[in-house]
C-alpha cells in the first residue's frame, strides 16, 4: 500500500465539518426547551470520535482518499442535531452506533491487508448474507408492516444490512471469476442471446432467493436495493446493453405482479399515486412529508423550529423532510449535493483498484450508498413510491449506520491501494 506524507487536507475539512456540526446543535439546542447541558455530550462525542479516526489514519500512513471522512462527517453531526430536536433518545443511540460505526470501519482499514486478500471468501460471503435474511423468518419481528427486524435484549436491528455489505463481496467474487464468460453468447432465448446457463443461471437462482426472502419479510426497499446491485455489478463486469433490458424488464414485471398479488405493495403503490385520497389513513405520512418540505421554503424555519414531529417514523424514514423544513431548498440542495460527492468519491475508489475484485467491491458498495439515498430522497418527494429505507448517514438506524461506515472503510482502503486520488 501506497504511504502518505499527511492527511493536512482531512484534517482541514474535517474541522470545518465539526465546527459546522456544532454550530447546527448549538442553534437547536437554544430552540428546544428544555435545554438540556448534558446533551452537548452528544456532537462532542461524535467530533471526537471522527478526529481520532483522522488520527488513526494519520499514524497508519496510507495514502487514503482525504475527502471521505470530512463528508460523512457532515451528515452524521447535523443527523444528530435534527434528531435531537426530534427524539433525543434517538439522538442518544445515533451516537453510540456512530462511534460503533467509526471504529468498525477503521478496523477494517487497520486489519485488512487490502480488499482484495477478501476475493477467496466469496463463497462464504454468500452463505452469510442468505443466512442474515432466513433469520427473520423464524426469529424476526414485525416493525410498520416489514419483518425484517431481530431483537437481542435492548438492541433492535435489521440483518438485511449487514447482508447487503456481504452481497456486494460476494457478487464481485462471482464476476470477478467470470466476466469474460458472461461475455460470450452462446445460449438463444427467443430473440436474444445469453452466456451458457451454467455461468448465468447461479447468479438468477441467487438473486431470486435473495428476493424472496425479501418478500416473505415484506421489506420492498431492501428487495430493491438487492435487485439494483446485482444490477450495477453485473453490467460493470460484463457491459452488455441487453443486460440492462432484461433488467429493466425484470423490474417492470416485479412490479406488476408485486402489485396484482401482494396487498402491501399495491397500498405503497396507490398511496404514492394519490396520497391525498388516503390523508386520514395510510397515506398520512406521505402528505405530511410533503407539506413539511413544502413548508421549508427557500432558507427554511430554522433548526429546531421546524413541525416535522407529525410525521410518524420520522426519524427512521423521513429526517430528510424535517431537514428540508428546516433549511429549506438551499439546506436540501446542499445535502444532496454532498451525497452526490461521497458517491464520486467511492467510483474514484472502485476505478483506481489495482485488481476486478477490487474495483467490483467498490462499484457493489458505491452503488447500494447512491441507490438508497436515492430511493428514499424519491420517497419523500413523492417521485416514487415510499419505502422503509434509512437515509445513510442521516436518518436514525443502528444497523444501518454501522453498515454504511463499514462500507466506507472498504472505501477508504481501496482508494489507498490504487493510485493516487
Amino acid at each position: 500500500m501506497r504511504k502518505s506524507e499527511g492527511r493536512t487536507t482531512e484534517g482541514e475539512l474535517l474541522f470545518s465539518a465539526i465546527v459546522l456540526g456544532l454550530l447546527a446543535f448549538a442553534l437547536v439546542w437554544a430552540a428546544v426547551q428544555p435545554r438540556e447541558p448534558l446533551a452537548w455530550l452528544y456532537p462532542l462525542a461524535v467530533s471526537l470520535a471522527l478526529w481520532l479516526a483522522h488520527i488513526v489514519l494519520g499514524r497508519l500512513e496510507l495514502c487514503a482518499d482525504e475527502l471521505i471522512l470530512p463528508l460523512i462527517a457532515v451528515p452524521l453531526l447535523l443527523s444528530i442535531a435534527v434528531l435531537y430536536h426530534l427524539d433525543r433518545r434517538s439522538a442518544f443511540w445515533q451516537v453510540i452506533w456512530a462511534i460503533l460505526g467509526l471504529g468498525s470501519a477503521l478496523a477494517v482499514v487497520a486489519f485488512l491487508p487490502s480488499v482484495a486478500s477478501l476475493r477467496r471468501w466469496w463463497p462464504l460471503f454468500l452463505v452469510l448474507g442468505l443466512a442474515l435474511l432466513a433469520t427473520t423468518l423464524f426469529f424476526g419481528v414485525e416493525v410498520y408492516g416489514a419483518r425484517s427486524w431481530l431483537v437481542v435484549g435492548p438492541v433492535r436491528f435489521q440483518p438485511s444490512e449487514p447482508a447487503k455489505v456481504l452481497f456486494s463481496l460476494a457478487l464481485a467474487g462471482y464476476l470477478a471469476g467470470r466476466k469474460e464468460l458472461l461475455m460470450v453468447r452462446g445460449w438463444r432465448v427467443g430473440i436474444l442471446t445469453l452466456p451458457h446457463p451454467a455461468y448465468f443461471g447461479p447468479l438468477v437462482l441467487v438473486l431470486l432467493l435473495a428476493l424472496a426472502l425479501m418478500v416473505g419479510q415484506r421489506d420492498l426497499g431492501t428487495a430493491l436495493l438487492i435487485f439494483g446491485l446485482f444490477a450495477c455489478e453485473l453490467y460493470v463486469a460484463a457491459p452488455r446493453l441487453d443486460y440492462l433490458f432484461l433488467g429493466l424488464v425484470a423490474l417492470a414485471g416485479g412490479g406488476f405482479v408485486g402489485y396484482r398479488f401482494f396487498d402491501h405493495v399495491r397500498a405503497r403503490i396507490d398511496v404514492w399515486l394519490n396520497p391525498w385520497a388516503q390523508a386520514g389513513g395510510s397515506g398520512y405520512q406521505l402528505v405530511q412529508s410533503i407539506l413539511a418540505v413544502s413548508a421549508g421554503g427557500i432558507l427554511g424555519a430554522g433548526f429546531g423550529q421546524g413541525q416535522a414531529q407529525l410525521i410518524p417514523a420520522v426519524t427512521t424514514d423521513l429526517t430528510f423532510a424535517a431537514w428540508a423544513e428546516e433549511t429549506g431548498l438551499a439546506g436540501s440542495l446542499a445535502l444532496v449535493a454532498l451525497y452526490l460527492i461521497l458517491t464520486e468519491r467511492g467510483f474514484r475508489a472502485a476505478l483506481a483498484a489495482n485488481d476486478d475484485f477490487s474495483a467490483l467491491v467498490g462499484v457493489g458498495l458505491t452503488s447500494l450508498f447512491a441507490l438508497q439515498s436515492l430511493v428514499i430522497l424519491g420517497g419523500a418527494l413523492r417521485l416514487i413510491p415510499l419505502t422503509g429505507l434509512t437515509l445513510p448517514l442521516f436518518n436514525y438506524g443502528g444497523s444501518s449506520l454501522v453498515s454504511t461506515l463499514i462500507s466506507f472503510g472498504f472505501l477508504l482502503l481501496l482508494s489507498a491501494e490504487g493510485p493516487a486520488a
